[in-house]
């Protein structure tokens, strides 16, 4: 096989490698805690009875200076309202919202920011994913967005995998981001409306723009509302950021592999808006990652350019293996990692799939097409 065309197969890795060596750096030094107690920590759960109290507690831990904590109850048929009243009498500062009854057009997370924001008194508000544990002060996140000029800044939690599952598929998260975006280019760029991305885990806003731009209506029909609303923000003329927070949060995003699957499906097509970048993507990972590890490896076993072969077929995992140490994956997932890939094509599909041709995608007992 020629030369060229092997190259040419391994365009995407090479780019890959460089992004994802720039990604190294990427980091953050904790900002100077600014006591202003002007913060207002938001967190919509819908069905986290399990979740909450944890979630609850870790922010009750680690943060001092803030003026209240609202929780949305999203319509709960589990426990989750009875877990937040018996907190609530412990604690002052937590409020329960008073929930609305979800308007037409609206997916369920973002209609529930949207009341929290309304029913907030702050400056500055935070959203925080009811399945996350707070690890530092929020405030922080203050000062670093002042010191930025921004009015909106995410920070990308440490994920926390358990099971085989986890431990399988949830790199793939990271790995997706970590090869793809360019963080250290976005915040150079802070005006390029495509480098901006957010983690719907952790996202700071100062209230006052929030509500001048109109906050999570502006992404009121959008599954995957969180890097679509940091790149609105940015078409808007507004200037925000994503951190490296796995100093200040971790979420445990899912458990079993059922869940996974849901939960990526939710998110997988959405992500993209178009079928044409959807595609695009999907064949790109497929030919860097699928196919062409396996035409080197064939090329070694029939002794057919074998050596640049080799050489190539070395470099297609040079990307994990940087994605591996810079978050600290078992060295095992290294090799499982091809086999995520392969499913989270399939699962691709199926997520184009649903919302092409089927009923829909459903997350937490809610259909949306």
């Amino acid at each position: 096989m020629n030369i060229i065309i092997l190259i040419i197969l391994s365009s995407f890795i090479f780019y890959s490698i460089i992004i994802s060596l720039s990604n190294i750096f990427w980091r953050y030094s904790k900002s100077k805690i600014i006591n202003k107690n002007d913060l207002s920590i938001l967190i919509p759960a819908r069905n986290e009875e399990k979740n909450i109290l944890n979630c609850l507690n870790s922010i009750i831990k680690t943060n001092k200076n803030y003026k209240e904590i609202i929780v949305y109850d999203d319509h709960s048929t589990d426990g989750t309202l009875e877990v937040l009243k018996k907190v609530s009498k412990t604690h002052s500062k937590l409020k329960i919202a008073k929930t609305k009854k979800l308007e037409k057009g609206w997916i369920g997370k973002s209609f529930a920011c949207y009341q929290l924001a309304k029913q907030s008194s702050s400056e500055w508000i935070i959203f925080i994913d009811a399945d996350t544990e707070v690890k530092d002060d929020l405030n922080q996140l203050i000062n670093y967005s002042l010191e930025n000029k921004l009015s909106m800044l995410s920070a990308w939690p440490k994920i926390d995998m358990k099971s085989l599952s986890e431990k399988i598929f949830m790199p793939i998260l990271n790995f997706i981001v970590y090869t793809t975006c360019p963080m250290i280019i976005s915040k150079k760029n802070i005006n390029s409306e495509n480098l901006g991305i957010a983690h719907g885990a952790c996202i700071l806003f100062n209230k006052k723009t929030y509500m001048k731009l109109g906050g999570h209506k502006l992404v009121k029909k959008d599954l995957f509302e969180d890097t679509r609303l940091a790149r609105i923000w940015r078409s808007k003329g507004e200037k925000n950021y994503c951190i490296d927070g796995k100093e200040i949060i971790s979420v445990k995003m899912y458990s079993t592999f059922k869940e996974i699957w849901n939960g990526f499906k939710k998110n997988y097509y959405p992500s993209f808006g178009r079928d044409i970048s959807f595609f695009i993507f999907q064949i790109i990972f497929l030919v860097s990652y699928i196919v062409s590890p396996l035409i080197y490896l064939w090329l070694i076993l029939i002794d057919l350019n074998k050596e640049i072969s080799l050489i190539l077929l070395i470099l297609n995992f040079i990307p994990i293996l940087i994605i591996n140490i810079k978050f600290r994956y078992n060295f095992f997932s290294i090799f499982t990692q091809p086999i995520g890939i392969s499913i989270m094509l399939i699962l691709g599909i199926s997520s184009w799939k649903n919302m092409k041709f089927g009923n829909g995608l459903t997350w937490k007992d809610r259909t949306y097409d």
